[in-house]
Order: structure tokens, then sequence, then C-alpha cells
């Protein structure tokens, strides 16, 4: 038994913390991951690293936050080994888009710029704010308020702001407008 009462029974693997805002949340980023992810692969090496490593990052914190450490002693250990691997893929993610920004930056509309610098920040601050809510002041309750927000807001800021690009409306900064850009 944990002292909160909780019990050491196993879940199944299918019976994680069901929410339909994580699955909406998961399936809008995945979406968003390959389908203005993908055609990017080949763009430049920090692209193709950025968007491989940022799957990894999102699929991981889904997963975290779908089976937490309640939910039986293999989650316990699967949660640390994902967490360390999110938290590594995050650092990644936010180096790789730094590059991305500095490589690209006559190209990108300032907009998208502005929000991609908070997301990495706040990611970055989110993340370091987890780790130490859980390794210093043993505080899983503030870690998985802090990751939780860090999942809706850092992981999905950078889908949001491309929202209109993936339904194709053009407009000043679209990928058709950035393209003609390139080419010209």
């Amino acid at each position: 038994m944990h002292t909160n009462g909780e019990d050491d029974r196993q879940r199944a693997v299918w019976d994680g913390n069901r929410s339909v805002l994580l699955l909406l949340t998961t399936m809008f980023l995945l979406w968003f991951i390959f389908h203005m992810g993908i055609p990017l692969l080949y763009k430049s090496v920090a692209h193709g690293i950025h968007i491989i490593v940022a799957l990894i990052f999102a699929l991981t914190c889904a997963w975290n936050m779908f089976h937490t450490p309640s939910h039986g002693k293999g989650y316990r250990k699967a949660h640390r080994v994902s967490g360390w691997c999110a938290m590594m893929a995050g650092t990644v993610t936010l180096f790789t888009g730094v590059t991305i920004l500095v490589q690209f930056a006559d190209v990108l509309p300032r907009a998208n710029k502005i929000v991609f610098c908070i997301t990495g920040t706040l990611q970055i601050i989110l993340q370091l704010t987890g780790l130490y809510m859980i390794r210093i002041l043993r505080k899983p309750s503030l870690h998985r308020k802090t990751m939780t927000v860090m999942f809706y807001t850092s992981l999905l800021m950078p889908a949001v702001n491309r929202f209109p690009d993936m339904i194709g409306w053009e407009h000043a900064g679209s990928v058709r407008d950035v393209k003609t850009k390139l080419q010209a």
C-alpha cells in the first residue's frame, strides 16, 4: 500500500486516465506532426531532427498523462523512463527549434517567430519546474499540474499556430506564402 491509500495493483494498459481532452489533444498533435512535419523532414537537418524528436516528445508526454505512477509498479518505472526520455526530447526539440528559427528567420512570419519563442521558453521553464517539483520538493501533485500545463501549452501552441495552414487557409505567412518567398 502507498501512504496515500492507493494499492499496488497493476492497471491494464487500456485502463489509463481517460479524458476526451487528452484524446483529442493527442490526436490533433499527431495530425499536426504528420500533416505539417513529414513534408519538412528533409528541408534541413534541424527540421528532420526536430520533427522526429517532437514526435517522441509528444508520445512520451501523452503516455505519461494517460498512465501515471499510481497505476502500478510497472507504470511507475515506465513513467520515470519515459519522463526522462521526454525531458531529453523536449530539450533537443527546443534547441533544434531555435536552430530552425535562426536558419529561416528571413522567411518566417513575425507572429510565428514570436509564438515559437514563447512556446520554447515556456516549455523549458515548465520542464525544469516539473523536474524540481518531483526531484527536489517531492510534490507529485505539483509535478502533475506542471506537466499537464506543459502538455496543453508547449506541445499544442505550435500546432494551434499552424492550424490555418493545416486546413489550407491561405494567409500572410501560410505555407504557400513562405514557399513562394523561398522560391523567389
